[in-house]
């Protein structure tokens, strides 16, 4: 065991030997070798400065560090002028700006103040700063139509390298557009002839046939906008009508419903037959107005009808059901088919609980339409309290006037 434990650390301590040993030799090539004859490399030109963290040994006892920037090498003149040319592509590019070439510039121009690429700084001139300013502005006011060349001097140095480059360039006045030539052809028109009572406008401009009216005969288009406006409106209002119908109705069969019910089993329990106690609650001549007020009713007449015309019963009453659209007319709907299909049994106890639980419903529903009027009576009581507040106060404040 001890072998094989000996084994074990032999290999921990050959690890740590052979870092202990690379810490030394990086050490000392950083101390001995790591500024070769005490010197540092500079970057190529345009590769920017070469940064050197050194630590210095012999000023003090320990270390001290400096951090020392060397700035890259320039090009040598020879070395220059093999690379004008490409500095001279360089260059038309990037002045360019917004011109499509320098055959045809309309923007300001973009005279960079060096090339990194080469480490130069470059210095412009302008042989017309009335026309071109050293800075790259165009003055287009100052610019004949047919346009003008002017000649931009580019100075190109880095201490060591002096050379100056002429670049040709060619000014236009700034495009207008039909509209600003249609106004100063017209600006021109009304200043002709002052002496007459009148103007006449001209008919064509520049090929084009023209056609003028005032700009008030444009809004009649609001006309147009406010007639949609209108449909659209109604449309929304027809809408909010139906929804409100929609909601009126569904109303007045909740509170109708409990009546249903109540009816049904009084008439059930004197012994008629669901068919003759819904025919005997189906009113046999009411006021249009009253079936209005009592939906439910109307839907009954229209299942008897579909009765007497040889529609099945329990058909005819799922569809009634499914007419009034509420969830407890489809609940007695279905009582009513199951009790048909079951020969009545259980009816009447089945009915008397619908019928508690449909009172309790009319309870609820009369209690919500009391807070709701009583909401809506609160706007014309606050009404009345403001109209009272400006009987009393304004006497007052006008004494006080």
């Amino acid at each position: 065991m001890k072998r094989e434990e000996w084994k074990k650390a032999g290999k921990y301590i050959a690890c740590m030997m052979a870092g202990a040993g690379l810490y030394i030799l990086m050490e000392f090539s950083s101390q001995s070798g790591g500024v070769d004859s005490y010197r540092l490399e500079r970057n190529s030109w345009g590769e920017g400065d070469a940064v050197y963290p050194l630590e210095v040994y012999g000023l003090e006892e320990d270390a001290v560090f400096v951090e020392l920037s060397v700035p890259e090498q320039k090009l040598s003149r020879e070395e220059g002028i093999s690379v004008l040319g490409q500095v001279t592509e360089l260059l038309y590019a990037r002045i360019l700006g917004e011109n499509p070439s320098l055959e045809e510039v309309r923007e300001n121009l973009n005279l960079v103040g060096e090339i990194e690429e080469y480490g130069l700084s470059v210095s412009w001139t302008s042989e017309n700063p009335e026309l071109l300013s050293s800075s790259g502005t165009v003055y287009e006011e100052e610019i004949p139509p047919e346009g003008a060349t002017v000649y931009l001097e580019a100075e190109l140095s880095n201490g060591s390298f002096d050379e100056k480059i002429e670049i040709p360039v060619t000014l236009y006045p700034e495009e207008t557009s039909l509209e600003k030539r249609f106004e100063d052809m017209l600006w021109a028109v009304m200043n002709s002839r002052p002496e007459e009572g009148y103007v006449t406008l001209p008919k064509e401009f520049e090929g084009r046939t023209v056609s003028y009216r005032t700009a008030e005969e444009g809004e009649n288009e609001i006309i147009l906008l406010l007639g949609i406006a209108a449909a659209v409106c109604l449309r929304l209002k027809e809408k909010q009508d139906m929804e409100e119908q929609r909601k009126k109705r569904e109303e007045r069969l909740l509170l109708d419903y409990s009546d249903l019910v109540s009816r049904f089993i009084v008439l059930t329990g004197a012994g008629h037959t669901i068919r003759q106690a819904w025919k005997k609650m189906v009113p046999e001549s009411a006021e249009a107005e009253w079936l209005k007020r009592h939906p439910v009713y109307q839907e009954m007449r229209i299942t008897m009808n579909q009765i007497e015309t040889g529609v099945s019963e329990i058909q005819a009453y799922g569809e009634f059901g499914r007419r009034c659209g509420l969830r407890c007319y489809i609940r007695f709907s279905s009582l009513l088919q199951s009790s048909l299909q079951t020969g009545g049994k259980n009816l009447r106890k089945t009915l008397e609980s619908e019928m508690e639980e449909a009172f309790e419903q009319r309870k609820d529903i009369a209690k919500r339409l009391g807070e709701e009027a009583s909401t809506k009576l609160l706007i014309p009581l606050f009404l009345m309290l403001g109209v009272v507040m400006v009987m009393v106060v304004a006497p007052a404040f006008l004494t006080l006037v």
